[in-house]
């Protein structure tokens, strides 16, 4: 993740009738004295430059709400300093569950058009049971839209042209909007990323503080050059969703389940051993973390190498 590529997202991808757009979460941490924070913003761009998206849950309180925030005009050279910076908080606020950042966007719409659409579109992506919207242009929720949806996320951007965004490794994803908006209901796998969403930024978090201390036999522990590997937002689905099917509903079995199975080994389920515990987990006898932590290395070992061999996290 770099800075550099923001401001060639910037250059690059924008066309002569586009605005650039940087869209800020109003619930994440911003000091209000730091330049990107939205009175900082509106101190130095104007107010007529920054919009707040009223998400239909928030509406009543508008400072809790995103800002969506005009840094060029159609014809207009945008600021590589605003770029810069929110580029840096973006790498920056990779440790935080919840995310400053949520993107550059691209768009030959107006301000206020883009608000009320963004707005607009958290009842599109309501997961099926429980909340009637879903904060669908959060980072880690946008990541698994896209992951579900494939091309037809496109039909949801438009008429956002472009919006480019900071995954959950550590990288970014760009993303493009089709010709023309498309009004097809939202596919049941995309609903369920959307309510699984809040346990999966809780999974990457416990993954990422994890990753930050020695540990003992781990032979899947993640080494590459990002902080987590690539589409870990989609293997956190993934993991969270069988562990579901497995009969775990309680979240730190979840979390637990899943966070042995990307430094264990993927097909840690398939073990007699860890089926039992699960089993005793789902009934509300014991606590998988408290029954894994009876396990020696030695164990662990036993187990992993009894297990088929596995290609990925999931």
């Amino acid at each position: 993740m770099t800075t550099e590529q923001v401001i060639a997202f910037a250059e690059g991808h924008r066309t002569l009738d586009d605005y650039v757009y940087l869209l800020v979460d109003g619930l994440a941490e911003c000091a209000p004295e730091y330049p990107l924070s939205v009175p900082s913003l509106i101190q130095t761009l104007g107010e007529a430059a920054v919009a707040r998206v009223l998400r239909p849950d928030l509406a009543h309180t508008p400072e809790a709400c995103p800002a969506l925030v005009q840094l060029a005009a159609p014809g207009e050279a945008v600021s590589k300093g605003y770029l810069d910076l929110s580029a840096r908080y973006a790498i920056d606020d990779l440790a935080y569950n919840k995310r400053y950042v949520c993107g550059w966007l691209l768009s030959p719409q107006p301000l206020g058009v883009i608000a009320r659409h963004i707005a607009a579109q958290c009842h599109t992506a309501a997961p099926i049971r429980g909340e009637a919207m879903s904060p669908w242009f959060e980072p880690i929720r946008l990541e698994l839209l896209a992951a579900s949806m494939g091309g037809q996320i496109g039909g949801m951007l438009m008429p956002i042209g472009a919006w480019l965004f900071p995954t959950s490794w550590g990288s970014y994803a760009l993303l493009r909007s089709t010709a023309t908006p498309k009004e097809a209901a939202l596919p049941q796998l995309a609903r369920e990323t959307q309510q699984a969403a809040p346990l999966i930024t809780d999974f990457l978090g416990s993954w990422r503080h994890a990753l930050e201390y020695p540990l003992g036999f781990s032979p899947w522990r993640w080494k590459g050059t990002t902080v987590l590997p690539p589409q870990a937002g989609t293997h956190a689905f993934r993991l969270v969703r069988d562990a579901r099917r497995l009969g775990l509903s309680n979240s730190r079995d979840i979390v637990a389940l899943s966070l042995h199975r990307v430094f264990i080994h993927p097909h840690l389920p398939q073990h007699p051993d860890i089926q039992r515990d699960i089993a005793a987990a789902a009934a509300g006898i014991a606590g998988l973390q408290e029954r894994f932590t009876t396990y020696d290395d030695t164990t662990w070992m036993r187990i992993a190498a009894s297990l088929p061999r596995a290609e990925s996290y999931t």
